[in-house]
Order: structure tokens, then sequence, then C-alpha cells
């Protein structure tokens, strides 16, 4: 291909990727780790302990080699590895230690001699994201003068990243370095050191050919089936189409990826891409492939070990479950061949997933002390962050037993909140846990992309060699205006997943994730009780509701932007009527707005526009108003009770003569 050829494809490229430009990181005075009752230790063991995944599809070296996208007239713009870049991308910069000995950003783990036949021939050392990648928070917090910037930082807050803006950088800068001479010289270099000859030379670029193609199907495929209805596998060869061939396919792929839902910072649909990345990727069937269309904020997951229930709409019991189907969801290596010896044989590291579940929650039940373990929610610092005002926040704990706790339970000092009415113990199980209400959406009205995924999506699962079981919970009882309180354990009943053409994609990733785990613990000589131990004492029980969870709010006030879906910058817009939240706002900004209690508006070069109007991303419901539409939830408040309720949400705490 004519070296003006390639350049303007890569501008075709890059015009379908979408690549825009990422913000500008101003540095801070002072960092600041909130003390959450985790030593340093725990936390950068937590930050980089792998979970077997290989979310970068290419070696470590290729990736500490790559440079950032985009062209200069004086050589190479820097390499993507570097934390100054990373962090444009949201990332925190990491330390190096034991745990992290390339000093990568926080959520990024290395697995040194690894075995994956889709990126590499050979045993190669993987990059893979970690569970801290999008549930590490940060925000920047001037003091009244501004004469000090300092930025804080917390565990197992939502993440200021944008994972689909990284996909889009890595594979852009694999195809300049393909495409671009220089850059694969430079490329080369760096990979090869000392070994930089000709023939390795050829052998890498064959190499870099074989991943990018396999890289590329892997993202214009599915956006060809959105555009068209229908693939052509191994279209994308890289060796075997003219520029005008290429120009013809990015065109008609534009049409697909125009149909997804953007997510930007903070925010992933992370249900449909887990299903992609199982049943369209792992299985090599595209036609398996769902339309990006339903974003959800990084939930927060101090407390979360203890809940009966988790996700946003409720749908999973098992914490293995969940956290296994997260790790093949960000790239673990799988087999899902019926014809394979090793079927379900995958990279997850269960044991590493236990670990991390069992430093999030503790080991001490809750209710036996009245207090949750393991990972604390993060307190307001008042030397940070300002006063919190007394009389306002009296006031505002008023307001919150009103309007508030019926959902997101008293405060957790109270003795209601740990009365037997918010608790259940699982079957054969002595240790309670917080069975939390979930609410209807026909009650609540917030967007309902999210729920309609495990309601609604089929996918084809013939040759995987499904004959499992799982447990089903018995959805009947709704009471009290659409507060769903759930059926007690005892109405999970097994149900056995076979394969077919069409089949529920809640209960086939169930399903998966089981035989996941299945091979792990088999292979790995874990009894039976031990499972039971590491499966958090909870069956593998699903369900699909029209509704979701609400859960306590304490530390609230660090997890913007709010509704499931992140469409709603701060709380003192979610405490406003929908007529007066912003139909757009911008995510990517780090200063921190403790008045709103959320980060600052700001219209710069990089930030990602959240349109509320665009599927999947409506900050309807959830509404405090006089009036009686869907999704009115409470009285209309005052701008003085708004504040009031902000302030009280800084510390929910027991207030004498609040509840």
């Amino acid at each position: 291909m004519k070296k003006e050829s390639k350049i303007t494809l890569i501008l075709i490229i890059t015009s379908f990727f979408g690549c825009s430009e990422l913000p500008t990181i101003e540095p801070s005075d002072d960092v600041v780790w909130l003390e959450q009752g985790w030593s340093t230790e725990d936390r950068q063991k937590f930050h980089h302990m792998s979970q077997g995944t290989m979310t970068i599809p290419v070696p470590y070296e290729w990736f500490a080699a790559l440079e950032q996208p985009g062209f200069t007239l004086f050589g190479s713009k820097g390499l993507i590895i570097e934390n100054g870049y990373l962090s444009r991308l949201g990332f925190i910069a990491g330390d190096v230690s034991p745990y992290n000995q390339a000093g990568l950003p926080v959520g990024f783990s290395v697995d040194y001699n690894v075995v994956n036949p889709k990126i590499s021939k050979t045993p190669f050392n993987a990059i893979g994201l970690t569970c801290a990648a999008c549930h590490t928070g940060q925000m920047r917090v001037s003091n009244p003068d501004g004469s000090k910037i300092t930025s804080v930082r917390y565990d197992g807050g939502p993440a200021m990243t944008d994972l689909s803006q990284l996909t889009t950088t890595l594979a852009l800068a694999l195809i300049e370095t393909y495409l671009g001479e220089s850059k694969f010289e430079r490329f080369s270099s760096r990979v090869l050191g000392t070994a930089n000859t000709d023939e390795n030379r050829k052998n890498l670029r064959h190499d870099l050919r074989h991943t990018l193609s396999s890289q590329v199907n892997g993202i214009l495929k599915p956006a060809e089936i959105q555009s068209t209805g229908s693939h052509v596998k191994d279209v994308y060869d890289m060796k075997e189409h003219s520029f005008k061939g290429y120009v013809e396919i990015i065109k008609e792929l534009v049409k697909g990826r125009k149909k997804e839902t953007k997510e930007g910072f903070t925010r992933l649909d992370a249900l449909n891409r887990i299903g992609n990345t199982v049943f369209a990727t792992d299985t090599e069937n595209y036609e398996n492939v769902a339309t990006i269309n339903a974003p959800v904020s990084y939930p927060y997951i101090w407390n979360t070990s203890w809940f009966l229930w988790v996700q946003y709409d409720a749908s999973i019991m098992g914490p293995m479950i969940r956290n296994a189907g997260e790790a093949m969801g960000v790239a673990a290596y799988v087999k899902l061949d019926e014809n394979d010896a090793n079927n379900f044989k995958s990279s997850v590291k269960v044991n590493n997933l236990y670990w991390m579940e069992t430093l999030l929650g503790g080991k001490i039940p809750p209710t036996e002390k009245r207090k949750f373990g393991g990972l604390q929610h993060p307190e307001w610092n008042e030397n940070v962050f300002g006063k919190i005002d007394v009389d306002k926040h009296v006031r505002g704990a008023k307001l919150y037993a009103e309007l508030c706790q019926g959902c997101h339970l008293p405060p957790m000092g109270s003795d209601k909140f740990w009365s037997k009415a918010y608790w259940t113990k699982p079957d054969n199980d002595n240790r309670s846990y917080l069975d939390l209400p979930i609410v209807d959406l026909n009650y609540i009205g917030t967007d309902p992309e999210q729920a309609l995924i495990l309601m609604n999506r089929k996918v084809d699962t013939q040759g995987i060699g499904f004959n499992t079981e799982v447990y089903l919970e018995d959805m009947k009882w709704f009471e009290n205006s659409g507060v769903y309180y759930g059926a007690q354990t005892s109405y999970c009943k097994p149900v056995t997943i076979k394969d077919g053409k069409a089949e529920s994609f809640a209960l086939s990733l169930g399903a998966a994730v089981q035989e996941v785990n299945n091979y792990w613990y088999k292979a790995h000589n874990i009894s039976k009780q031990q499972q039971v131990e590491m499966n958090g004492h909870r069956k593998n029980c699903l369900r699909a509701p029209y509704a979701y969870k609400a859960r306590p709010l304490n530390g609230v006030w660090a997890t913007a932007p709010f509704l499931h879906n992140g469409s709603v910058p701060d709380i003192y817009a979610l405490l406003s009527p929908v007529s007066e939240r912003p139909t757009k706002f911008y995510l990517g900004n780090l200063d921190y707005d403790t008045q709103k209690m959320g980060y600052k508006q700001v219209k710069e070069d990089g930030y990602f526009e959240l349109d509320t109007r665009i599927k999947g991303n409506s900050n309807a419901g959830h509404e405090f108003s006089d009036s009686k539409q869907k999704g009115v939830i409470g009285r209309s408040l005052s701008e003085e009770e708004r504040y009031q309720i902000i302030e009280y949400l800084k510390d929910i705490r027991v207030v004498d003569n609040a509840l």
C-alpha cells in the first residue's frame, strides 16, 4: 500500500473509532487516600492482584512499547503506558510495589508466562484489568481560598475511567504502528532490544498483523452486524484488502457504530459487554452480539459482600458468580466448546477472587457486632471538604427519615437498621445477609434499559455443552407501591440449563460462570465444604426483575454521577424535579462540588457530553415533585430542604428525634 494511501486510511479509521481529545489533568498540591480500614499492603494488593484477565489483547512488552495515537512532526508523542497519559483516561497512577513491579496505574495487573492462543501461540506476559480499575474513586478539592488543591482517593467508589476510550486508544495505536513505518521501527526497537534484526522485525510485523486482524475483527464485526444484520467471516484479514476495500468496509461499519449509546467516563454497559465477550468473542459466534445501549455508572462496592442480592437489578445472589462473571467479561481466557476435552477451562483466578471478596467484606458477619467489616465507606473529612453545618444536618436527618429511609433503610447506627425486617439467612447458613428492597420500574420511573437486558436478551448457545444446574427465585411478591421485598431463599429452585438456539442470556451466563468455577474447583481439588465457603455460602440463584435495588446511602456523597445510569450529575439535581435536571452535562472533570455533591460542570476538550435524551441515558424518575406522574416518589422540596438533605448525606448517622 502506498504511503499516502496509508495516511488517508489512518484518518478514515480514526473517524470510525471516534478518537477524541483527552482531558488535561492539572497537578494537585497534595494526595490523600481516605482511611477505610485497609492497610497500605491490602490496598496495593487489591489494586493489582490478577483476576486472570487479559483485557489488553497484546503481550505486556507490546503494550509498554506502543506510542500514543496521533502523529507529530517531531517523532514520538510518548508512550501509552506513561501514567501521565493513562491518567487522562481516568486511571490513577500506581506506586511500584511487590504487587506492581511494573509501576502500572491502579487497576492494572501483569500475569507472567500465561497461555491464550487468541493472543499468542506461545506463553507470554499478559496485562489485564482488576476490580480496582472500575471501583477506585478520585476527586480534586480546593480549599476555600483556592490556594491548595488536594487529590482525594478512596477504594470501592466509582472510578472516573473511560474503558471504551481505552479500547479505542489501543486499537488506533496498533493500527498506526502497523501502517506507520517510523512508528513500527521505534516499536520494534523497544520490543526486540538487542535482538532487533531484519528477520525478527519481519516476524514481529507478522505477529502484529495477526493480532491486529483479530482485534479489529472483534470490534468491527459486531458493528457490521448492527448495521447489516450479518457478517462475513474473516473479512478483515489485513493482507487481503486493498485501500479501496478498507474504505468501503469502514464506511459501512460506521452505520452500525452509530447505533451504540456512548458510555464515556465512569460508565459502562457492563452486562451487554460481558455477554458480547462470553457469547460472541469467546465462542466466535458474532450473531450473539448485542448493541451497547444500557450504560451504568460503576457501582460503589463497600458493604456489598453482605447483600443477599447484588447488581443494580438485584439479579445475582452468589458473590463468586458475580466476580468470576466480571473477570470473564473483561477478557479472561475461556474455552467454550463441547467437543474440547478442556471445555470450560479458563484463566480466571478463583482463589484471588475469593481473597478480594473476603478483603471487601471481612469474615465476621455484620449482625454479630452490628457493624460492617472489611472495606468501610469513605467518611466526609472536614479538614479537606469543609465543616458540616450542624443545624442543616439535623434538619436533613428529619427529611431523610420522611422521604428516603423507606427504601434506602434507616441509618446504620440505628436499632431499626439491624432489625430482622431487613436481614435474612440463606438455607443452611446461620449468617444473616441484608435483603434489600427493590423497586418496580413502573413506580420509580428510571431508565429501564439495564433491567431489560436480563429480561429480554437471547443468545445462541449451541455447541457450548451446557447441562448445568442453576437456581431461580420465584418472582411473585410485589407489595407497597411497587417495592419488591423478595421471596425467601427457600424459593430458589433448581433448574437445568441446556444448549439452544435462542436461550435466556441471564440463565446462560449464570450457567457459563458456574461451569467455569466448577472446572477450577475440580482442577484444584477444592473440597465441597471449601467450595461453599468460596461461593459465599449462597447458591447460584438468579432472577431478572423489572426493578432496581435500593441500597444504604452511607458514603453516597463520593459516588457521583447518580441514578444507576449516571444520568444525573449531582445530588442537588437528583432532589430536583426532572424538569430542572440538566438535559446535557459533562463527565471527566475531577473537581468536586461540595455544595451540590457531585463533580463540577465544566465544558472543556476531552470531557464526555452525556445527553439524557439518548436511549439508555434517561434522567427521569426518582423524582420529588407535587405532580402525580410516573416516577414521583416524594413531595416537592424547597431549595433549602435540598441542601439540608445534602448536608445529612455527608454523615448519615442517628440524630435524636429524627427517626
